[in-house]
């Protein structure tokens, strides 16, 4: 990585880059974090902003129509979702399984809030990445920037090397054929992990119906798990 060649200067330019571009393509388990999300602003009204707000919206409010304006995290590469609340305590009575032998906490149940990533501006006008939400105290899932090579997953390690090796060959020899190659492979493996790591866990794919949609109405289809009806975009990019 010290060398000074040429192949050392094309991996230090596409090492990083390619490693947060396949982050983004698939719902790595090795890379799913959840944390706490800082809050900026709140709307009149909410229990952060008591006052009554102006007529007018203003800058010193969220966006119209979110109540929550949160920083976005400095190691995210991809949100997922924003959590539920309600604390509501746990759930009583009959269990809805046999393999329930206790209380169930639903402090986190019910569907994945909605959000929007958007840009603002900081008390000295530079632009910053906010997450726009109607959720209070909103904890945040989303792909973590891993950087750890010990715990990222085999076929995320495979689709990074084979992902570097096309942008590499390509960059010494220009050769576009061995290029795509590599990075077809690379894409292979990203398909794979978007159908296996999706499909670890509790995964809720529930469809909002057709006569609920034509009145308006969708409800998320992302429950707790990035599953494979999730849009995660294309994959990379052939020569």
């Amino acid at each position: 990585m010290n060398e000074d060649s040429n192949e050392a200067e094309a991996v230090n330019l596409w090492l990083e880059p390619l490693r947060d571009e396949v982050l983004r393509l698939a719902p790595w388990n090795c890379a799913t974090n959840y944390n706490n999300l800082s809050l900026l602003k709140s709307a009149p009204g909410t229990p952060e902003n008591p006052d009554e707000g102006a007529a007018v919206w203003s800058k010193a409010i969220p966006a119209p129509p979110w109540a929550y304006e949160y920083g976005y995290p400095s190691d995210c590469i991809r949100p997922l979702w924003i959590v539920p609340q309600f604390t509501t305590g746990f759930a009583s009575g009959v269990p809805i399984t046999t393999a329930v032998t206790g209380g169930a906490p639903n402090f986190w149940n019910g569907p994945p809030v909605r959000y929007k990533v958007a840009i603002d501006q900081d008390s000295e006008g530079a632009d910053i990445r906010v997450i726009l939400t109607n959720q209070q105290q909103a904890i945040l899932a989303y792909i973590k920037r891993v950087t750890n090579p010990d715990v990222m997953d085999q076929q995320f390690q495979q689709a990074w090397v084979a992902a570097l090796a096309g942008r590499v060959v390509f960059q010494l020899t220009g050769d576009k054929g061995l290029a795509n190659l590599k990075i077809e492979e690379a894409n292979s493996y990203i398909a794979i992990a978007r159908a296996g790591d999706g499909n670890e866990g509790l995964t809720i794919n529930d469809v909002t119906p057709d006569w609920i949609r034509a009145r308006g109405i969708l409800y998320p289809q992302l429950g707790y798990g990035a599953d494979t009806l999730f849009d995660w975009g294309p994959s990379l990019s052939m020569y």
